[in-house]
């Protein structure tokens, strides 16, 4: 009896950690744009197996969860939107961006993310760099123009004081 009895709490303790293993992970943030330009960024999204994009929901966290986290909720953070796109093969991209440009250097912002059976919040930071301008710049002519021939020489004498 004692034995049924502890074969059933290991077999729940099984399914209990089996359920806890599968669920839904969130990686790091990847910048995809620089200061001064419209937020462009990816978050990889972990365990998505059996889900699908309609069952996973990713958006800004309420302004509650900003203050029990003790983060400030800055306003060009609501103009970020979020899609989530799923690889069919247990993972996914969540894919972040915004119409205005990041005019700040770095972006601390909270993401709750829900989908069946749960609710994850996650701090992000984002550091964002000036962009790099990698167009080389326009070489310089070293010759003359023909209105450089016309100008008057200027003599001086070396022994007048200025």
């Amino acid at each position: 009896m004692v034995c049924k009895k502890l074969a059933i709490v290991i077999a729940a303790i099984a399914v209990l950690q089996a359920n806890m293993t599968n669920a839904l992970g969130l990686g790091e943030l990847s910048l995809l744009t620089s200061l001064n330009q419209p937020l462009a960024a990816e978050i990889r999204l972990q365990n998505t197996a059996g889900l699908d994009d309609s069952q996973i929901i990713v958006r800004l966290a309420e302004p509650e969860d900003f203050n029990n986290a003790g983060i400030s909720r800055n306003f060009f953070l609501t103009g970020i939107d979020f899609k989530v796109e799923l690889d069919g093969q247990g993972n996914g991209v969540i894919k972040l961006s915004s119409r205005n440009p990041v005019v700040e250097p770095y972006l601390n912002f909270l993401i709750e993310t829900r989908w069946p059976d749960g609710r994850l919040l996650r701090e992000y930071t984002a550091l964002l760099d000036l962009p790099v301008f990698s167009e080389p710049v326009a070489a310089v002519s070293s010759s003359l123009s023909p209105q450089a021939d016309t100008l008057p020489a200027v003599t001086m004498d070396p022994n007048e004081k200025y």
